[in-house]
Order: C-alpha cells, then structure tokens, then sequence
C-alpha cells in the first residue's frame, strides 16, 4: 500500500514538473495570447507586416576575355551529355563559369571522352583567367577530339589563346 502510494505521488509530482516546464510561445511585444486582450476579450489582429524588398539585382562582368564553340558540333549521342553542355555553354555566356564548370563535370562523369566537355571547361577557366588550369584541359581535349574537326579546331584556337595570354 505504502509502495503504490508512493509510486503514485512520484508520478504526480513528475507530471506537475513536466507540465511546469512547458514552454507557451509569445510573440515578442505581447504579454498575452494573440487575438485576446489583457482583460479578456477579442481584440483586432495585428496588421500585416510588409514583404521585404527584393535584393538587388547584381550584373556580372566577364572577368576576362570569352570564348564560344564556333560550330556545334554533334555530341557522342548522349541526350544527357548534350542537354548538359547546352546548359553549359548557357552558363558560360552568362559568365557563370562556376556554375558552367559544374554542369560540364556532370556531363564528364557521364561520358569522360567528350572533347566538348573540355572545351567548355577550358573556356570557362580561361575567362577566369585561370591560363594552367584552361591549358591543361585543352590539352586533354584535344587527343580526344579525333574526327570533330569544329571542337578541334575551337580546341587549337583556345590554346592559341591561352600561350598568348602568357
């Protein structure tokens, strides 16, 4: 008997202390529920807040010189590797070359052999006026452009490009 009604006191006392420790949200400037008044009674909403301005709109500049594939030349025939470098090469006149660079990686894990890919790239770090990293593509790219003869050529001159920048 002693046990049970210990057992029960400490669940009383347990409960009294959760309920105790629950938090009642109260907007900040309110020292009462929403909609009601100190004393009780309903009270008008508060007005609605103003939407916040919208950012500013930030052009960016090409922070260096820019470079597009001259012939659009065919794609392996991957559907996937040519949405890709489309949006690539969208990006990549949008001087979005970060964003390009991504795109273009995603088309790279899906067919490593495209040349166009390389290109894109190269492009893209060159316009960054980042010349090692954009030879360096080219010069992957290039064995890899075989019978392309647009890509090998947009390849050639992109290296042409990139030495007299040096």
């Amino acid at each position: 008997m002693v046990v049970k009604q210990f057992s029960l006191m400490t669940a009383l006392l347990l409960l009294g202390l959760l309920s105790g420790c629950a938090q009642v949200y109260v907007p900040i400037g309110q020292s009462h529920p929403a909609g009601t008044s100190p004393s009780g009674g309903a009270t008008q909403p508060p007005p609605p807040r103003p939407a916040p301005a919208p950012p500013p709109v930030v052009e960016q500049q090409p922070s260096g010189p820019q470079i597009a594939p001259s012939v659009s030349a065919p794609v392996s025939g991957n559907g996937a590797v040519m949405n890709l470098l489309e949006e690539a090469w969208r990006l990549n006149r949008a001087h979005e070359y970060d964003r390009s660079n991504a795109v273009a990686e995603r088309a790279m894990r899906i067919d490593h052999a495209e040349p166009e890919v390389y290109l894109v790239m190269a492009s893209n770090y060159f316009s960054m006026m980042q010349l090692q990293l954009a030879e360096q593509l080219v010069r992957q790219g290039l064995p890899l452009s075989g019978q392309k003869q647009g890509v090998k050529a947009d390849l050639q001159s992109l290296l042409v490009k990139i030495q007299s920048q040096r």
